[in-house]
C-alpha cells in the first residue's frame, strides 16, 4: 500500500528541479512515517506519474490511502483515471492530520503528465484543488509560480507488518523434540524401575 497527504507547509513553484519538491515533501512525510516520499508534481522534464512511480503504463500499483486510513485510489490507473470522478476521497488531509482546502501546485494534467509545469518558462503553473475528487484535484487552473501553495505527497510502497508467528519447520522441530524427550524419559524410567 501507499500513503498520500497534502503538505501542511507551502512552497513556491519557481524551481525546475523536481528534487527540490521531493525533498520538501520527504522532510514532512518522514515525520509521519519514514519512506521515500515524492511530490505528486511535474516539472518540464519529469511527469508526476513517473516521479511518483504511479505510471499505469509501467505497473498496476497498490492501493493508496490518506493518512486517516481512508482509501484514496485502488491503484495507479485509478489515481490517474481522468474520465470522471476518479478518486474515492479528496486529497485534503495534511501530514499533521488537518483537513485543508487550498490550491495545490501540480504542473500536471489529469493523466499524470506535465502541463504548465513547476519551474517552467511560463510564469503560470498548473494547480489542483484539494477538496476535488474529479480531475480538478490535479488540474484546476493556473497561478503565478511565485505564490506559496502546498504540494501533494505520496510514499513509496509500504508493507503491512506481519504478525510474528514461528515458521512451520520450527514448530515441527519443537514437536519432534518434545516427543523425543518424552520417549527418552519413559525409557529411562523403565530401566530404573526394580
Amino acid at each position: 500500500y501507499r500513503l498520500a497527504f497534502l503538505t501542511s507547509d507551502t512552497i513556491d513553484a519557481t524551481s525546475a528541479d523536481i528534487n527540490v519538491y521531493n525533498t520538501f515533501v520527504d522532510n514532512l512525510g518522514d515525520l509521519v512515517i519514514e519512506s521515500d516520499w515524492r511530490a505528486i508534481a511535474s516539472t518540464e522534464t519529469v511527469d508526476a506519474r513517473d516521479n511518483t512511480g504511479t505510471n499505469p503504463n509501467n505497473s498496476v500499483g497498490v492501493p493508496i490511502f490518506l493518512l486517516d486510513n481512508t482509501l484514496l485510489a485502488n491503484n495507479n490507473g485509478h489515481l490517474w483515471d481522468h474520465t470522471g470522478t476518479n478518486r474515492y476521497q479528496a486529497l485534503a488531509i495534511t501530514d499533521t492530520g488537518d483537513l485543508v482546502i487550498n490550491y495545490v501546485w501540480t504542473g500536471t494534467q489529469p493523466d499524470g503528465t506535465a502541463y504548465e509545469a513547476l519551474g517552467g518558462a511560463s510564469s503560470l503553473v498548473r494547480i489542483g484543488r484539494s477538496p476535488q475528487t474529479s480531475s480538478s484535484w490535479i488540474d484546476y487552473g493556473r497561478l503565478q509560480q511565485s505564490n506559496q501553495y502546498p504540494l501533494y505527497a505520496i510514499s513509496g510502497e509500504l508493507e503491512v507488518p506481519q504478525a510474528v508467528v514461528p515458521e512451520p519447520s520450527s514448530l515441527m522441530l519443537l514437536g519432534i523434540g518434545t516427543v523425543g524427550l518424552s520417549g527418552y524419559g519413559l525409557r529411562r524410567k523403565r530401566k530404573l524401575s526394580p
